[in-house]
């Protein structure tokens, strides 16, 4: 486990500090390393505890981190290393595979940060 995981876990992080690639960084290790509902489980624990001791609970969305575990989860593969699989997948450093699965109302739906709301734009 990386060091990051590790201070993830334990609540410990800066909230601050914790970048978006962090984000991802922390869903690939937790979808290596558990089946997919723990991973999930897993990585929405921390970042609840993230957003609350940021003092800004509402931020957290369980739409946001369903639908990136999942985008992450289809495209990873078991040995592949956070490099080369962020080198690979670019879309999810920058966001925008968000904008082309969902609508901005989507997202701020009051339901979007409990419940993980699926897409409401055609995949093409």
């Amino acid at each position: 486990m990386t060091a990051l995981m590790d201070a993830f876990d334990a609540g410990t992080l800066d909230p601050a500090g914790f970048t978006h690639r962090d984000h991802i960084a922390v869903a690939h290790e937790a979808l290596q390393s558990d089946e997919f509902f723990a991973a999930s489980a897993r990585v929405a624990r921390g970042l609840r505890g993230l957003a609350a001791k940021a003092g800004a609970p509402e931020k957290y969305s369980a739409t946001i981190t369903l639908a990136f575990l999942s985008l992450i989860a289809e495209r990873m593969v078991k040995a592949e290393g956070l490099s080369e699989f962020l080198a690979a997948n670019p879309d999810l450093l920058d966001g925008s595979i968000l904008r082309r699965l969902y609508t901005t109302a989507r997202l701020s739906d009051p339901r979007a940060q409990r419940y993980g709301l699926l897409p409401d734009l055609a995949v093409v």
